[in-house]
């Protein structure tokens, strides 16, 4: 059913620093949009959102809950573990809502939240910003043309060296990089395959964080295709490309600045092809275009390019990489699992 309301009246719940840089930026920004409501445990957050955006605050989402008539929109961007419960509430409120990544923390949080948009009637938005990504769009559009034939092996790795110390090192708030960057990493890796996953192996490594979560991780991912994706978070200062697909005819590298198509056949006489193309714009997605994409799905049903049957396979497949560490094996995925 169309949102035939403008402007989307719209709540953030939490207002760190996320919810001011990621989505409250983006969202005054937008016409369709106007921010009404926040809230925030922390009485200062709470202050200062009334000071920017002279908007209602609340001290927690029940509060909002109860007014169900006032919101059309909320945006959930809170601490990983509370995501399900202040989500399905919003959806039983009547709300349309959005959440951040991790969208959910395994697949029983994602069945609970599903369960609450059918019955609810309202739309569910995973926060997955890579699909907005310049890089990602150009890598996938030439995987797609066949510009390096047949892929057979995708490589995604992104690399930091710096430590933290808040809630994300915690494992029962849902803290650790594989939930974390779960999404920018594991995901594309999933869609540029075009293939439903057989098996994975993953391995998970505390390395310089306090705390008891997941500083690095390493995916090993077997497509039904006979495709190999592998996936890696680490803590290191300096790291290899940003992606690496390799193909029948070429080979496709990125450094986040640059992608490279390099193509030749395999043919030690013959030199590749070189050509480069420039990433322009934010290479992990632009908020404010996916808020214009978000009002577009609101307003005229035009299609969100992060759906929750994406979300729903990229949980499937953490939750078994997760398994896959703890039991030292590799384990299946049923891809064929589809939304409930």
């Amino acid at each position: 059913m169309l949102h035939t309301k403008q402007p989307i009246r719209v709540a953030i719940i939490g207002y760190g620093i996320s919810g001011v840089l990621s989505h409250a930026v983006a969202i005054r920004t937008n016409p369709a949009f106007s921010i009404r409501a926040v809230c925030d445990l922390s009485s200062e957050r709470r202050e200062q959102a009334r000071k920017d955006l002279g908007c209602e605050v609340y001290e927690n989402h029940e509060q909002l809950c109860e007014r169900p008539e006032a919101i059309d929109l909320a945006c959930v961007i809170t601490r990983s573990d509370t995501h399900c419960a202040i989500v399905t509430d919003c959806l039983n409120a009547g709300f349309h809502t959005l959440v951040t990544k991790p969208w959910a923390l395994n697949r029983q949080e994602a069945d609970t939240m599903l369960s609450a948009q059918q019955s609810s009637g309202k739309r569910l938005f995973p926060w997955m910003p890579m699909y907005w990504s310049p890089e990602y769009w150009k890598i996938q559009e030439l995987v797609r043309s066949g510009a390096i034939g047949d892929v057979f092996i995708a490589r995604r790795y992104v690399n930091q060296f710096w430590k933290r110390s808040d809630w994300q090192t915690e494992q029962r708030f849902g803290g650790g990089y594989l939930l974390n960057w779960g999404m920018h990493i594991v995901q594309p890796i999933l869609d540029l395959a075009n293939s439903p996953v057989k098996q994975v192996s993953g391995q998970l490594q505390r390395s310089i964080n306090p705390g008891d979560a997941d500083d690095n991780f390493q995916a090993a991912i077997e497509f039904e295709n006979g495709m190999r994706g592998f996936a890696e978070f680490t803590e290191a200062i300096e790291g290899l490309p940003s992606f690496m697909i390799q193909g029948t005819c070429g080979t496709i590298l990125s450094d986040e600045k640059t992608v490279t198509l390099l193509q030749k056949e395999p043919d030690p006489t013959q030199d590749p092809v070189r050509s480069t193309f420039a990433i322009e714009g934010k290479v992990y997605g632009d908020e404010i275009e996916i808020y214009n994409d978000l009002a577009e799905n609101l307003l005229r049903n035009i299609p969100f390019r992060a759906t929750t049957e994406a979300a729903y396979q990229g949980t499937l497949v953490l939750d078994a990489l997760r398994e896959s560490h703890h039991s030292r094996r590799w384990i299946e995925v049923n891809s064929t699992n589809s939304i409930p």
